[in-house]
């Protein structure tokens, strides 16, 4: 039988220190690209290469979980990213950062087999707020992670990388002891009898997912919601810690501390505000509600006339972010049926990949032309999903654990 919510807070310490791994390497990316010369276009294709990474592995890591279970699939991806945090410590040029970025991608790619993990001992009406934890854990990563590169960094620029890489290796041997499987026999057989295996290549199983997905209308809905929001919150990524540091002289710590306030206001938010909140009021409801904030920290973060400002406006941004996206992610697993759970999971962070190409991009160009029109752009694009969620229709559940009926 699968295990219940005491495994909730495990599973909540197992993507937390891989995401403090994540948020020592993002805020010191762009400080060390620039060291190498890279203009700001490479920049965003350095972030962008990690989401590419994501975009195919993701389905392929949530269909496999769905066959073969959960922990496995989220051990693998431990290993992954403890390896491409050692070749960013030992990176000498721009080529090695690519590479290390690449090979995050590939091991950071099982989010949503943790996100599937959430689901198989959730109740649908109690997991868009579960799903928040995955969301705070990201905000607690980005306190912790950014502080402890910002002050790492000071002793040694490789530094950084070998602590990351150390504490995914503790991680991983911490769940391999203690973290439970949820998929029983039975329905990992279910899975493989609902959908069978196939010889073809790894990509197939993306575009196959994607298909699935694209033929149900409220999936589509909500998966463009998902896209529009992340490629608003993505323009940060590639801008915030050159931002920070061309137009408030702020040096790598100060940057971090940036990134670690951003952190902690979001996983307070989705760890505890849309637990409490999404159960009164409904994943739809909140879409619609925080998505202003979004939108108008991105506004405040452009015209930002110093350091006090910069604050609100990621205040703001955080919590637009925190409530819209685990809310999104809820609607993504209320319409996905239970024995491809984590393969549709995967689609959604495939979606998200490609939003995650498309913003640091955009983002990297335009800062090339003006320090505030990534922001001015992000803010566009926020403003955009907050007016697609209008109309958006909460599902209805009858009982605690009846199928859910997917948003239109």
């Amino acid at each position: 039988m699968a295990p219940g919510r005491r495994t909730l807070p495990l599973l909540f310490l197992t993507v937390f220190v891989d995401l403090v791994g994540f948020g020592i390497v993002l805020p010191l990316l762009p400080l060390y690209a620039d060291r190498f010369g890279a203009s700001g276009l490479t920049v965003g294709l350095l972030v962008m290469v990690y989401s590419v990474a994501q975009f195919f592995m993701a389905p392929i890591w949530g269909r496999l979980s769905d066959r073969h279970g959960r922990r496995p699939i989220l051990l693998l991806g431990l290993l992954g990213s403890a390896a491409a945090y050692l070749v960013f410590a030992w990176a000498g040029s721009v080529a090695a950062l690519f590479a290390s970025r690449i090979l995050a991608g590939i091991g950071g790619s099982t989010i949503p087999v943790a996100e599937a993990y959430i689901a198989d001992v959730t109740p649908p009406e109690k997991r868009a707020g579960n799903m928040g934890l995955i969301g705070a854990a990201f905000g607690l990563g980005f306190t912790v992670g950014p502080a402890l590169g910002g002050l790492t960094v000071g002793v040694s620029t490789a530094l950084p990388g070998y602590l990351a890489a150390a504490l995914c290796l503790a991680n991983a041997a911490i769940a391999a002891l203690l973290l439970p499987e949820t998929r029983s026999r039975a329905s990992r057989d279910a899975t493989r009898h609902a959908i069978p295996p196939r010889r073809r290549p790894g990509w197939a199983f993306t575009t196959e997912g994607l298909g699935i997905a694209l033929r149900k209308p409220g999936l589509r809905r909500v998966l463009l919601l998902y896209f529009l929001f992340t490629v608003a919150f993505a323009v940060i990524q590639p801008t915030l810690s050159l931002f920070g540091a061309q137009r408030f002289g702020l040096d790598a710590r100060g940057v971090g501390y940036l990134f670690a306030f951003l952190g902690l206001v979001s996983a307070v938010v989705q760890g505890g505000l849309v637990r409490r909140i999404v159960p009164r009021i409904g994943e739809a409801r909140l879409i619609r509600i925080c998505g202003v904030p979004f939108a108008l920290g991105l506004l405040l973060l452009a015209w930002a006339p110093d350091l006090g400002w910069v604050v609100a406006a990621l205040a703001f941004l955080a919590v637009g972010y925190g409530g819209t996206v685990p809310s999104v992610l809820g609607l993504i697993s209320r319409a996905s049926p239970p024995e491809i759970q984590g393969g549709m999971l995967g689609v959604g962070q495939s979606v998200g990949s490609l939003a995650r190409i498309a913003g640091p991009v955009l983002a990297g160009a335009a800062l090339d032309l003006s320090m505030a029109l990534p922001y001015l752009l992000g803010a566009g694009v926020a403003a955009l999903g907050t007016l697609g969620a209008i109309g958006l229709v909460q599902p209805r559940i009858s009982g605690p654990s009846s199928p859910a009926t997917p948003p239109s």
